[in-house]
């Protein structure tokens, strides 16, 4: 539980700290192009950079939650 409640308090500490400008774009611009370059898609315009890392910050946390809720059902169910 404490790992979840820190994975969601890290997430918005990242996030935060994009927006409002602690992290360097040029710091942001070399991440998200290595992330789309891992993946095989385009890099965002370099005016795109911030909103689109916080679009991939969200669908993480989006996943993990999935995950972790799709875990429960899975194991509530197997319990019964």
């Amino acid at each position: 539980m404490v790992g979840i409640v820190m994975f969601h308090i890290l997430m918005l500490l990242l996030g935060l700290a994009i927006v409002s400008r602690v992290v360097p774009l040029e710091l942001v611009d070399n991440a998200l192009g290595y992330l789309h370059k891992t993946i095989g898609i385009t890099t965002p315009p370099v005016e795109q950079t911030r909103p689109i890392a916080l679009v991939w910050i969200g669908s993480t946390i989006i996943i993990v939650d999935g995950c972790l809720l799709l875990l429960l059902f899975i194991a509530s169910s197997s319990n019964s």
